[in-house]
């Protein structure tokens, strides 16, 4: 028996429009370092692929640029061939380059021949899965310093290996992602040179830094470490972006073991104080109960010491101060100790305190660690629960955003209500008010198209309206070099068969002109029915997406565009984020209370958060799903509790009752055939509300989108060919379902889906088996569908 390991890491990807890295090959390196060395991994030379774009010299005329596909493929099948017969102790895959997400929380990574029509890949976590299922090795290892923005765009390549599924249960796994919906990100550290934050961070961590109270390097204590210390090595811009994630992903289970040290590490820490401070009694408390590792003298208003990675409080009774402050193991801390609050008590070990935490939006998620960094108490907008004393940290959030994350280090030696973590700002395409990134000017022509203010006139009985508002997020971040473009360029509205009603950078109403921070709204009156909103980009790329308008409604859209202007003519900026809203024609509203909750829920649906899970979130559940005016709120709150459900054993008859009045609810209020309510129905309880005709139109959301797909395997009448033809090349914004509709995105991407149906069909033996199927759903391809493609019918995609 013995340790295995895959590095990979690239760079230089010729072929495809993305912009070549700096950090994939200097840390494939100090990850192979790591794991040869007998103080690190210990992992035997000759059982390490090491596989780095940097040992490849230029490709010679007519060879594929390194490494390939091919190449990274065959050090994962020899790993398999090592162990075919005898069962390794730990298994390390690593991958440093361009990657994205198939599917949520599941890492691919393209390889260096990749181009825009074949884009070459390894489905990293599909070989994890591959080699657990195998029971190949005892325990195993995943980590990518890799984007993963979702690419529905391409179809991914399993494993083509004959599957073995071993008579065991597979051993613990360790997996690591830079990012989980989004772009991960390199930078200069200390070495000065770049590195891949997350790649940096998990070095620092497995050589020592992330070491628990025991002195022990384990799954849960890595895990730790990379959440709190990553964040401080990302630089200032990067922590206002919308586009970098600033967690990685981490799933770990129990039992995983990096490394045993002699001592734990400890890091520097100077603490300044207000003038008077000299003279007067310093304590520094940890621990849970808590006790005072630091009790002096304060010779000046500073104190400098080192202190194990950890929680503490800082306390000099003789000036009234309390204040919380975080060593995360990243490196040396600074703190000003200012803050205010009563002597701590000494610890009763047999007393417990309530903790209460009310978020000011209930969608938000609350996390209270304790002084190991370890996470004992969470739920969605209210927490009140009781806890022994001690040093905890209080975290309030909405997604992996750092300006959506409130957070503080507290003592709890009494009772604790509302500490000032409640109220981090909501990142939101929409400027919504009090949200980060919207000023006055944002707010109030977003107001008064929410509130029919403007200089919009009530649609007629009836009728409904469309109200599209778009904007930059960039002037209060890093100025722009040079002013954007008009906030609605490209944009057009399409109806049900295609044609163009409106361009809408005509008759809209734009403020800031000639400025950094243009905002711009069109709206106008439209028979019911269903409308697609279509982007044209850079490139000639067209994108759709649907818009469904409800007579008696208006459906507000709310449009974030990348803040990086085409500046060469090629076209307008892409679209980042999408949020959308339907309001009542007619009567006074005040609609920024809801929509702060109904984006705190699109939010947590478009990146991977569970707020309704174990019961969490019954206030939120309540908002979403009963005490609702926007129907959009209906919508998000169904999609959450499957999503709950999903994650457990299924909805609760409790559930499964709400599901089914939700969806009737929202049929009386939109009328039948929205294609998101319909979508909806086909997992509700009651059979006789379930949809069984063909939907007409793509719904609004992309979890619609997967539950029709789903749904298609039992009743392949419910997707037509003809609709997925029009939609399967996605490219969604955020939740937003939308499509790449230019001729040669959909030609593109149909040669990919056929690359990939071969690919499937070697592995299947030729038969439309299960694990076609099953790979199908990940493509979103409806079952019709796949029965055309895998019988080779003519004219199932736009292919020539």
């Amino acid at each position: 028996m013995a340790d295995y390991a895959v590095v990979v890491g690239i760079s230089h990807y010729p072929q495809l429009s993305l912009d070549d890295l700096q950090a994939p090959d200097r840390d494939a390196q100090g990850i192979y370092d790591w794991l040869v060395d007998p103080d690190g991994g210990s992992v035997p030379r000759e059982n390490v692929r090491f596989v780095r774009q940097a040992d490849f010299g230029p490709p010679a005329p007519g060879d594929s640029v390194e490494p390939t596909e091919a190449r990274v493929q065959s050090a994962l099948n020899w790993v398999a061939d090592q162990t075919r017969n005898t069962m390794g102790d730990r298994l390390y895959l690593y991958f440093s380059g361009h990657g994205f997400a198939p599917v949520l929380e599941e890492g691919a990574i393209f390889t260096a021949e990749a181009d825009l029509d074949w884009p070459h890949h390894v489905y990293a976590y599909d070989w994890l899965r591959w080699f657990r299922q195998a029971l190949e090795f005892r325990e195993y290892v995943l980590w990518m310093d890799c984007c993963m923005n979702f690419q529905r765009t391409v179809p991914v390549n399993k494993v083509e290996r004959r599957p073995v599924t071993g008579t065991g249960v597979p051993g613990p796994v360790f997996v690591g992602i830079a990012a989980q919906t989004k772009s991960a990100l390199e930078y200069t550290m200390d070495d000065g040179n770049v590195h891949g934050v997350f790649s940096w961070t998990l070095l620092k961590g497995l050589r020592g830094a992330a070491a628990n109270d025991r002195g022990r390097i384990t799954g849960e204590s890595l895990k730790s470490f990379l959440h709190g210390a990553m964040p401080e090595f990302l630089p200032d811009s990067a922590k206002a972006a919308s586009a970098v994630d600033l967690y990685p992903f981490i799933r770990t289970d129990d039992g995983i073991l990096f490394k045993k040290l002699s001592q734990r590490p400890t890091f520097n820490t100077a603490l300044s104080f207000p003038a008077g401070a000299a003279g007067k009694e310093l304590k520094i408390w940890t621990g849970r109960p808590h006790a005072a590792v630091v009790s002096e003298t304060l010779a000046s208003d500073r104190w400098a010491g080192t202190l194990v990675r950890g929680l503490y409080v800082a306390e000099v009774p003789g000036l009234g101060l309390r204040q919380g402050f975080q060593v995360s193991g990243a490196g040396d801390v600074r703190a000003d100790i200012t803050s205010g609050g009563p002597q701590v008590r000494p610890p009763d070990p047999a007393a417990l305190y309530r903790i209460e935490v009310i978020a000011e939006n209930p969608a938000a998620a609350i996390l209270v660690t304790d002084y190991t960094l370890s996470p004992v108490l969470s739920d969605t907008g209210t927490l009140k629960e009781l806890d022994m004393p001690g040093v905890y940290k209080i975290r309030v959030e909405f997604g992996r955003d750092i300006n959506a994350v409130r957070e503080q280090v507290v003592l709890l030696d009494r009772d604790m209500s509302n500490p000032a973590t409640a109220a981090p700002r909501l990142a939101s395409p929409a400027p919504i008010p009090g949200s980060a990134f919207s000023r006055d000017v944002h707010v109030g022509p977003f107001l008064d198209a929410a509130r029919r203010q403007g200089t919009f006139k009530e649609p007629v009985a009836g009728n409904a309206a469309i109200s599209v508002l778009a904007r930059y997020r960039q002037a209060d971040i890093v100025p722009a070099a040079d002013t954007p473009e008009h906030p609605l360029a490209g944009l057009e509205l399409l109806d049900g068969s295609g044609g163009t009603i409106a361009t809408l950078v005509e008759g809209s109403s734009l403020e800031g002109a000639g400025s950094t921070d243009p905002q711009a709204v069109w709206e106008q009156e439209v028979p019911p029915g269903v409308y697609f909103l279509r982007a044209n980009l850079a490139g000639g790329r067209l994108i759709d997406g649907t818009v469904i308008a409800s007579p008696g409604w208006v459906t507000q859209l709310a449009l974030q565009r990348s803040p990086a202007g085409p500046g060469d003519g090629t076209g307008p900026s892409p679209i980042d984020d999408a949020a959308i809203f339907i309001r009542p024609a007619g009567g006074e509203s005040r609609p920024w209370k809801e929509d702060k909750v109904i984006e705190g829920a699109r939010i947590g649906l478009a990146q991977g958060r569970n707020p309704l899970a174990l019961g969490r979130g019954t206030e939120l559940q309540r908002l979403l799903l009963q005490e609702y005016e926007d129907p959009v709120a209906g919508i998000l709150g169904c999609h959450l509790l499957l999503r709950a459900a999903d994650s457990s054993s299924g909805l609760r008859p409790e559930e499964a009752q709400l599901l089914d009045a939700a969806v009737a609810r929202l049929r009386t209020t939109l009328g039948h055939g929205h294609p998101d309510v319909e979508a909806l129905s086909l997992r509700c309880a009651d059979a006789s509300l379930r949809r069984v005709d063909p939907i007409a139109a793509p719904p609004v959301f992309e979890a619609g989108w997967k539950l029709l797909i789903e749904a298609s395997y039992a009743n392949p009448a419910l997707v037509p060919i003809q609709l997925w033809q029009q939609v399967h090349a996605g490219a969604c914004f955020g939740a937003y379902f939308a499509w790449s509709a230019d001729q040669a995105s959909m030609e593109s991407h149909g040669r990919q889906l056929l690359q990939w149906l071969a690919g499937a069909r070697r592995a299947a033996g030729g038969q439309l088996s299960d694990e076609a199927r099953s790979a199908a759903l990940v493509q979103l391809i409806p079952a019709a569908a796949l029965e055309e493609l895998w019988q080779d019918r003519p004219g199932i995609l736009p292919v020539p």
